[in-house]
């Protein structure tokens, strides 16, 4: 008898970021991840279990598909990871990461009508426009040194931090909550994919 092996995309439990929903949805568009369970967990027992793992567990190992940004020592950015192709100094989160490994995968489920060369070009914008922001924010990096005359609270980092439960909720359902952040920042990248796609690039 064949047993059916179900892939495991994991990331870590508790309160969430725009940057590991990013992640996830990304490896969701993707035919080897499609129909992947979602665990969320800080332990390394059940992590280990993974197939993929991103934002968690201190290891950035492409080899073994983990995607973490937060360990000691981790100063990679797009222009690094690249070879110099994309002179993006921005350090990485998970949503970058992925991006960087996935990220034409991605396109080509996504804007499968676009052509090879045409989605290169995106490729390279959608990172510029969208993604540093999130590897940015995310990595506590000012967008300038000045003081901000004002607040900024409605940014999609923003947005998904609003949907984690408050503190005191009687019932804080984050898996529920992650799953919206999700579909918010997935909507956000679909968006933008057919912004560039079909009215910028023409």
């Amino acid at each position: 008898k064949q047993w059916y092996h179900r892939r495991v995309r994991g990331t870590h439990s508790g309160t969430f970021h725009c940057d590991e929903a990013l992640a996830c949805f990304m490896l969701r568009q993707l035919p080897t991840y499609k129909d992947a369970l979602l665990v969320r967990s800080r332990d390394p027992a059940v992590l280990s279990d993974c197939d993929i793992v991103v934002d968690v567990g201190g290891v950035y190992d492409p080899a073994t598909h983990r995607y973490d940004h937060h360990q000691r020592g981790f100063a990679e950015t797009m222009s690094s990871v690249s070879g110099g192709k994309m002179a993006f100094d921005t350090k990485l989160s998970s949503a970058g990461l992925v991006y960087h490994h996935f990220g034409r995968q991605v396109l080509a489920e996504m804007a499968s009508d676009i052509s090879e060369d045409n989605r290169e070009i995106i490729y390279r914008r959608l990172y510029e426009y969208f993604f540093e922001e999130v590897d940015a924010v995310d990595n506590g990096i000012n967008q300038t040194e000045e003081k901000p005359k004002y607040h900024v609270t409605t940014t999609l980092a923003g947005r998904v931090r609003s949907l984690n439960p408050n503190w005191n909720d009687e019932k804080q359902d984050f898996d529920g909550q992650f799953a919206k952040a999700m579909n918010l920042v997935g909507q956000e990248l679909t968006d933008r994919i057919n912004g560039m796609a079909r009215v910028w690039l023409p």
